[in-house]
C-alpha cells in the first residue's frame, strides 16, 4: 500500500494556554491562518492524487488540516486515534513546558525505558505499536494518506526536521519497520 503522509500545519497553542488549559487539553489548539493556508498549498501536491481516504490524527490542528485537503480534494475523511502525538506524560497532567522536559528525557533515553524505571512519557515502542495497528487496518487500500505528527512521523523514515505541512510518500506492507529512535 503506498501511504503518502503529511504533518499537520502551524498550530495556534494561545487559545489553550489563556483557558489554562493542561494535559490533553492543549492538544485542542487549531491551526493558525498561517496554519490554514499551508494546508491549502499542500493540498495541490501531486502525491496526494489517487487517494482513496484521508486517515487522520484526532487532535485539532490535524483534523483541522485534513479537512482542509478533504475538501479541496473531496477525498473522505476519517480519524484514527491512534495517530496522535507522542504522549509526553502519561498521566495527562503535564502542564505548559513540561512536554519539553519530558522530550529532553525521552531523547537522552532514546525513547527507551531506563532499566527499572516507568517514566511518565510515551516509550517509542508504544507508538511504533499504534502507528503499525492504524496502518494494519488500511493494508488492503492501494493509496491512503494520512496526516499526523512529527514524532510519530520519525517512526516511518528518519526525516530530520519536518516543516508544517511537509507531505512524502512510503510503501507499507506486512514487511515494514519502523525506523526507531532519531534524534532531530
Amino acid at each position: 500500500m503506498e501511504v503518502i503522509v503529511m504533518r499537520h500545519g502551524e498550530r495556534n497553542d494561545q487559545p489553550c494556554y489563556d483557558r489554562g488549559f493542561i494535559g490533553q487539553g492543549l492538544e485542542l489548539a487549531p491551526l493558525t491562518d498561517n496554519g490554514v493556508k499551508q494546508a491549502e498549498e499542500a493540498a495541490k501536491n501531486p502525491l496526494i492524487d489517487g487517494c482513496s481516504i484521508i486517515v487522520s490524527s484526532p487532535y485539532t490542528r490535524c483534523m483541522q488540516t485534513a479537512a482542509i485537503v478533504s475538501r479541496i480534494r473531496n477525498i473522505p475523511l476519517k480519524v484514527e486515534i491512534d495517530l496522535h502525538e507522542w504522549i509526553p506524560d502519561l498521566t495527562f497532567q503535564n502542564k505548559k513546558g513540561e512536554a519539553q522536559l519530558f522530550g529532553k528525557d525521552f531523547s537522552l533515553n532514546q525513547g527507551k525505558y531506563p532499566e527499572g524505571e516507568r517514566p511518565r512519557w510515551e516509550s517509542i515502542d508504544m507508538m511504533e505499536k499504534r502507528l503499525l495497528s492504524v496502518l494494519n487496518k488500511y493494508i488492503e487500500c492501494n493509496k491512503i494518506m494520512i496526516v499526523t505528527h512529527g514524532m510519530l512521523m520519525h517512526q516511518i523514515k528518519p526525516y530530520g526536521h519536518i516543516p508544517y505541512c511537509f507531505v512524502d510518500s512510503f510503501i507499507y506492507d506486512e514487511n515494514f519497520e519502523c525506523a526507531g529512535f532519531h534524534k532531530e
